[in-house]
């Protein structure tokens, strides 16, 4: 499962106001990254005749799977540069 450190706003809404200590990006502002990647591998599935008639809980679930590969692989890319 996706941890929070990379499970990031998938479209951030930028903070107005606030001090020094406050967040450029305000918690919780919308769908996570997670998510958003999820969404992406399920449109793929379901446009497919393979997965088309398949259980949405399955579906659901490997669209999950894959949107965990793409946050590590993410990570990988992202933090070791």
């Amino acid at each position: 499962m996706a941890t929070k450190r990379n499970n990031h706003p998938a479209f951030p809404v930028p903070h107005f106001g606030g001090d020094a200590k406050t967040s450029a990006v305000k918690p919780n502002s919308g769908m996570g990254i997670r998510d958003y990647f999820a969404g992406a591998a399920l449109r793929g599935y379901r446009a497919s005749e393979e997965f088309s008639g398949e259980l949405p809980e399955i579906v659901a679930e490997l669209a999950f799977v894959d949107a965990d590969a793409m946050l590590i692989e993410r990570e990988k890319n992202t933090f070791n540069q």
